[in-house]
């Protein structure tokens, strides 16, 4: 279908900025991962964390599959006229929250435009929703419908989340619990059913039938609220939630297995471009690795760790947002002839590609070693920053395609014409490609040494804690001997375990990472403590006030890692030496 000019020129305008918001949140997140690297003094870890999920949430992934939306329902419908202004609306806060979140984390400028943000997305979703209702309603439509829903109902985490952190405070489980809400929703509602129903829509427009009975429907909306029952484990560990969401996560099995496979038996009906058609198979391929990942959660000893170890929760997230819904939608828009398919924009989706692919193996495979008390991968965070350079990469090459003089909007939206032996050719250079940058990565991701010294943003049923804090902590280690220097064997050999296990959330400076940061600490603290939080990490974070004003501050679970006393008395002597070099003093604690 031929696009109108006013509307090719909006659906441009629309697409550069998304990818832009994208290529800022890659950037983002490749700073993130050079904290584990070198230290980055000007800037603060958690601002940087919360820039990079704010754009890529919603300035990517919000811009992207409402976009989709818009410009894959409306066509006949003059969009600049209709969404021009709410358009504007939409920059103005994501550009504010780009500026203010590095400066002040979550302050009165970065959540003004947040909240503007929310509340121009919801002028989308009413005037879209409007023109829902002129559609028939197919398997695709409804699964829009749900979507907008499901978006609707993640933000009412964010409306709660002010008055929960006024009257109760951010170490209370409802705390976690609103934002998980939000996290939820915006996952499993939003951007999958959003993704699905684009996908089907697309196959139904081009007169395919992809049919889902009522019951099939009712087991995936039921699944996506029944999986929040495995957020509430957290505060309440009751056998009861951890059925439900057994239960839930088998029905979304069956219904993602029974929906993704009608789509995959369509989809070479849609005689696509062999890249586009890739790009939508991995996409399929993401959802059900999701739904397996999650099946895996039926016994509540599996469930647990889903939240309690980081690398688990942050591949998890990216499977969905840059397997799922990245992918798809990219090969979507190429499908529609919103992204170019040239040898030059095909190459930027191939690292793009590549960087998930890596950076998914790394982290869950560290997560499993960590979980397996395995050890850690030797270079893991090099292999995560060698592998998320690929994301600026590959996204700097698709933005460029766009300004391609051959790109046009009104080129054909399916390749029928192109022969089966031009397609072949194609896929095999791009097969090809593909390998050898593989080959490549492999060799340069190989190893990894994540320390997870914090395993998710997950908290902590608190319980009371004494009425005076013991100086000491709480834990076997009463007494410790100090020498009246720093034993260099001993401080090297606590080095060795603070490398591979500590620097993936604490820097040596003064500067907080995911955990605070190491420099000063034998001055504000005395040995036994260090070590007692070293050993006894669980108890220390459930009883010992200065272990949870830690955990309240930073709002993330330091895991324990079995650290031996032996291991923790050479931690403790590396960091009295690091003390020494970056202050000049020691051991204030105990003098």
């Amino acid at each position: 279908m031929r696009i109108s000019k006013p509307n090719e020129l909006f659906t441009r305008i629309w697409i550069r900025w998304a990818l832009v918001f994208f290529l800022v949140a890659a950037l983002l997140g490749l700073i993130m991962r050079a904290f584990h690297l070198v230290e980055i003094p000007m800037l603060e870890y958690r601002h940087i964390l919360h820039t990079h999920s704010h754009l890529a949430l919603l300035g990517w992934g919000f811009m992207m599959l409402m976009g989709g939306m818009i410009f894959g329902v409306e066509r006949r419908t003059n969009l600049a006229q209709k969404y021009g202004w709410l358009f504007i609306g939409l920059l103005i806060s994501l550009v504010g929250m780009f500026l203010s979140f590095p400066v002040q984390g979550y302050g009165v400028v970065s959540i003004t435009f947040s909240t503007l943000f929310v509340l121009v997305s919801y002028r989308f979703v009413f005037k879209f929703w409007k023109s829902l209702q002129q559609q028939a309603n197919t398997t695709g439509i409804r699964l829009i419908r749900w979507s907008l829903i499901g978006y609707l109902i993640s933000t009412l985490g964010l409306w709660a989340l002010g008055p929960v952190t006024v009257s109760l405070g951010r170490m209370h489980e409802l705390y976690f619990m609103t934002i998980q809400w939000f996290l939820h929703f915006q996952l499993n509602a939003w951007f999958v059913l959003g993704t699905l129903g684009l996908l089907v829509f697309f196959a139904e427009e081009r007169g395919l039938k992809v049919l889902y009975s009522s019951i099939q429907f009712v087991a995936l909306l039921a699944s996506v609220v029944l999986t929040y029952a495995l957020v509430i484990t957290w505060a309440d560990p009751s056998p009861v939630f951890f059925w439900i969401n057994s239960l839930a996560v088998v029905l979304q099995a069956f219904a993602y297995a029974v929906l993704l496979r009608k789509f995959w038996i369509l989809l070479p009906l849609l005689q696509l471009d062999g890249f586009v058609k890739l790009m939508i198979q991995l996409a399929i391929l993401s959802l059900f690795a999701k739904a397996f990942l999650q099946m895996l959660l039926v016994l509540p000893e599996v469930a647990v760790i889903s939240y309690t170890i980081r690398m688990y929760v942050i591949g998890f997230l990216h499977l969905v947002l840059l397997g799922a819904m990245t992918l798809g939608l990219a090969g979507l828009a190429m499908a529609e002839g919103r992204f170019p398919i040239s040898l030059f924009s095909k190459l930027g989706w191939i690292l793009i590609l590549l960087g998930f692919v890596g950076t998914e193996v790394l982290l869950f495979g560290q997560g499993t070693l960590v979980w397996l008390k395995l050890g850690y991968l030797e270079n893991y965070h090099l292999g995560l920053f060698v592998c998320s350079s690929l994301f600026p990469l590959g996204l700097g090459m698709a933005f460029l395609s766009l300004f391609s003089s051959t790109y046009s909007l009104d080129q054909p939206l399916l390749t029928p014409s192109i022969s089966n032996q031009n397609k072949s050719q194609t896929m095999k250079k791009t097969m090809i490609w593909s390998l050898g940058i593989v080959a490549m990565l492999m060799t340069s991701c190989g190893g990894g040494s994540e320390s997870q010294s914090t395993a998710s943003d997950s908290g902590t049923s608190t319980t009371s804690a004494p009425a005076t804090a013991d100086p000491k902590g709480i834990g076997e280690v009463k007494s410790v001997e100090l020498g009246s220097g720093v034993d260099g064997a001993l401080a090297d050999q606590g080095k060795a375990i603070v490398d591979m296990k500590c620097t993936a959330c604490h820097q040596l400076n003064d500067k907080r990472l995911v955990g605070p940061g190491f420099q000063g600490v034998t001055n504000r603290r005395r040995p036994e403590w260090i070590m007692n939080m070293i050993t006894n990490v669980d108890v220390m974070l459930d009883q010992d006030p200065e272990a949870q004003k830690l955990l309240e501050e930073c709002l993330t679970r330091m895991p324990n890692q079995n650290i031996s006393l032996d291991d923790a008395r050479g931690i403790l002597e590396y960091l009295r030496k690091n003390d020494e070099e970056k202050t000049g003093q020691r051991d204030a604690a105990v003098k």
